[in-house]
């Protein structure tokens, strides 16, 4: 569920600036956003990457500070529905997309649950008869 309203951006970032355990990372829910059906657009993401670091080094506190005085600056925003901006054309496509991402069962090959074991228990019985085979040898040698 997505809330209806977002915080996109603290203090002078274009992003949301993200203290881990051993770093900070910068995050865009904005970017998010756009998977939840929201108005499309491309969201600002310059120097994103450029913001994640660890707590070593000798400016990492200074970054920490900045990014604390940033989260009493928090912008946020009404999330704007998608569905009224979208096309007829759109919503169709939608619709009838097909996720090919999933691989569908190759028929041809497949064969009943009665002859897959039967072919389970053919091999069994060989393995058991090499197994019995090289107990004999070993026995032997």
């Amino acid at each position: 569920m997505v809330p209806d309203e977002i915080l996109y951006r603290c203090g002078s970032f274009d992003w949301v600036s993200l203290l881990r355990i051993w770093g900070a990372v910068g995050y865009a829910p904005l970017l998010v956003l756009r998977q939840y059906r929201s108005k499309q657009f491309i969201p600002i993401t310059h120097g994103l990457a450029q913001y994640e670091f660890l707590y070593k080094g000798d400016s990492y506190k200074k970054r920490v500070r900045e990014i604390s005085n940033a989260w009493n600056q928090t912008c946020r925003m009404k999330r704007m529905d998608g569905c009224l901006i979208t096309t007829l054309k759109y919503n169709g496509w939608l619709n009838k997309r097909i996720n090919d991402n999933i691989p569908k069962p190759c028929l041809e090959s497949a064969r009943s649950m009665e002859e897959y074991l039967q072919v389970v228990s053919s091999e069994l019985d060989i393995i058991k008869q090499d197994f019995e085979r090289k107990s004999l040898d070993s026995k032997r040698g």
